[in-house]
């Protein structure tokens, strides 16, 4: 898959194409169906298939206190766009300029004149353009006057609940990591830089590595059983989010222990595949409390995790 951030880097012998246009946050269920649509229309036509996104997300730019916190980092966007093996990720800068657009005006200046749109796929709740006025009833409409077709997806989703990424953000802001899974059709991850922390792991008798990520929707605080890759390895473990609060306040970390694991991890890159959450985050009245608290974490994780399976980008992506 290439990947551009302006339409300015197309190629003149770029071609027609089959387009579909969105923010794909989170790379849900709900997208996969709607990126295989895209596929099976572009082979249809003989086009290339393209992916048009935005950079930052709209409301990031238009509206911050709006904005919702990413499942996403953009590396892993683009890797979970790239597994659905599209042509083409277009990642365009979100502007004023752009913002400010008519529908009009983008469907002539961006999908016809410079990606010679011969179809265009949607989801139901689309909408773009000033004032959001490019549904899909207009797209459908200014379509058949400009002489491209819209296709529109339905609904896609499981129990009777549409796919989307605001109800895995509610999922994940609970804690309920295993929930999740079916609506992402993956384990949610992060990855992390291990930097030096305070060693009351340690201490306590179960060292763990602290990281750093630039992922933006974290799980509840509390304690998750994990799946931890390191390298190509891949360990059970712990790992704890939140302020530490037996020990007063703190700021918010990501602690995870490995188990069965020794060696130091300082500067290295860690993925974190949450599992299942074991408990809330909660204050104990002794470091020897939390101890024995920690104790029976990492015991009920083993059992958890013994027989658990991680669902990867590669292995439920695919054409």
């Amino acid at each position: 898959m290439d990947i551009i951030r302006s339409i300015d880097q197309l190629s003149a012998s770029l071609g027609p194409s089959v387009v579909t246009l969105g923010n794909f946050d989170g790379v849900h269920l709900g997208h996969r169906a709607l990126f295989r649509h895209l596929l099976k229309k572009s082979r249809q036509l003989h086009c290339r298939s393209i992916v048009y996104t935005f950079d930052p997300h709209p409301l990031k730019f238009l509206a911050p206190e709006k904005a919702p916190l990413l499942l996403n980092t953009p590396e892993e966007k683009q890797r979970l766009i790239a597994a659905s093996h599209v042509d083409l990720l277009i990642e365009a800068p979100f502007t004023r300029q752009l913002a400010e657009l008519s529908p009009e005006q983008f469907v002539d200046q961006v999908l016809i004149e410079c990606l010679q749109v011969q179809a265009l796929v949607i989801g139901y709740d689309y909408a773009f353009g000033r004032g959001r006025r490019g549904d899909a009833a207009f797209l459908q409409a200014y379509g058949a006057e400009k002489g491209f077709t819209v296709d529109v997806l339905q609904p896609v989703g499981a129990d009777g609940i549409p796919y989307s990424s605001t109800r895995i953000r509610q999922l994940i802001a609970a804690g309920d990591v295993s929930g999740v899974i079916a609506l992402l059709g993956r384990n949610y991850n992060l990855e992390g830089r291990v930097v030096p922390g305070e060693q009351r792991g340690r201490e306590l008798g179960f060292p763990t590595a602290n990281l750093v990520t630039d992922k933006e929707q974290l799980p509840a605080p509390g304690v998750y059983a994990v799946k931890v890759r390191y390298g190509q390895q891949e360990y059970a473990g712990v790992v704890n989010l939140g302020r530490r609060p037996t020990f007063g306040d703190g700021e918010p970390t990501i602690e995870v222990h490995l188990l069965d694991f020794t060696g130091r991890l300082y500067d290295e890159k860690l993925r974190i595949y949450f599992v299942k959450r074991l408990r809330a985050e909660q204050k104990f009245s002794s470091a020897r409390q939390l101890a024995e608290a920690i104790a029976a974490d990492v015991l009920r994780a083993r059992q958890i995790l013994h027989t658990a399976q991680i669902i990867q980008y590669r292995e439920y992506l695919s054409p």
